[in-house]
């Protein structure tokens, strides 16, 4: 179905209107919904700058977890987190945005020591953070469009509610939000919810660390807001993501960090590297390697 219609037909004995049998392949499902098949993405040139963010010897600890690491993130430069839930990629993330205290080791955003600084001070440096849950964290149920971005744009008691309006309408129309202005943020969508979550980030963040910036989004909604943070880091923004999509992590970033129970390991080139062999990291194969050589007296990386 697509816009309140049935657009095609496909049966088990390939009796359907114009469509081959079922089972119909990814390609055809989503040239169905969407009119046509999405241009498929390609991977995005890399020009690193200078290093923006140094976590250096961080200790993190969580119920489940205790990890050190540490991370250098590079303007212009995107690194995609990899793992199941809860292996990891949230702390880190939220340590490099102040909303995840450290226990040990340093957080530097353009050679200042935020360590220990909250999240505002990270915000006021560039640093933004993205939450995975869009209404449990990202956005605040109950509030209007407008009153969203008069959050954003006012630091003082009082807000310029005109300035607010034309905003909100300058904002929905250029993200092509469909919502209207008075419309509370938990009537949208799933993907006009993110589209209005990319309509309040500053146009010119220094890091933006995104927990699953497209989760439960279709191809096309997806492909939009990466076109959005590609924007983003065309003007120097570092880009550290997580996502439970391989191939999205795949397509876009410049180095993956793959997690498994607190433990990280690095794939310095994303291109070095397939779905395949990060399904076995994610399993956990670079510990097993790491046991097995130890035993044997060995070495890996």
């Amino acid at each position: 179905m697509r816009a309140g219609e049935i657009v095609g037909l496909a049966g088990l004995d390939g009796s359907g209107q114009g469509q081959r049998a079922m089972p119909a392949t990814t390609h055809d499902l989503v040239a169905l919904m969407f009119g046509q098949q999405p241009p498929q993405p390609e991977r995005p040139a890399s020009q690193i700058g200078a290093p923006i963010l140094r976590l250096v010897d961080a200790h993190l600890r969580s119920e489940r977890l205790d990890m050190r690491c540490s991370i250098t993130m590079r303007a212009g430069e995107i690194v995609g987190l990899a793992g199941l839930d809860g292996s990891g990629q949230g702390l880190l993330m939220r340590a490099c945005a102040g909303l995840q205290p450290l226990l040990g080791g340093r957080v530097l955003v353009d050679e200042v020591d935020l360590t220990g600084h909250p999240y505002r001070g990270f915000l006021q440096h560039g640093v933004v953070f993205g939450a995975a849950g869009r209404l449990e964290e990202g956005l605040i149920a109950g509030l209007t469009l407008t009153e969203h971005v008069a959050l954003t744009m006012n630091r003082e008691m009082l807000i310029d509610w005109p300035a607010a309006r034309q905003r909100v309408a300058d904002q929905i129309q250029h993200y092509a939000v469909r919502g209207r202005p008075d419309d509370r943020i938990e009537q949208l969508s799933g993907g006009n919810q993110q589209r209005m979550l990319m309509a309040l980030l500053p146009e010119r963040p220094r890091l933006l660390a995104l927990e699953q910036p497209t989760r439960g989004l279709d191809v096309e909604s997806a492909a939009w807001i990466w076109k959005q943070l590609l924007a983003r880091r065309e003007h120097g923004a570092a880009i550290l993501f997580s996502s439970a999509e391989l191939d999205e992590i795949l397509t876009y970033s410049d180095r993956i960090i793959v997690f498994y129970a607190g433990q990280m390991f690095e794939v310095p080139d994303a291109r070095s590297t397939s779905v395949e062999e990060l399904g076995y990291l994610i399993g956990g194969a670079f510990v097993r390697g790491q046991q097995v050589a130890a035993e044997s007296g060995g070495a890996t990386r």
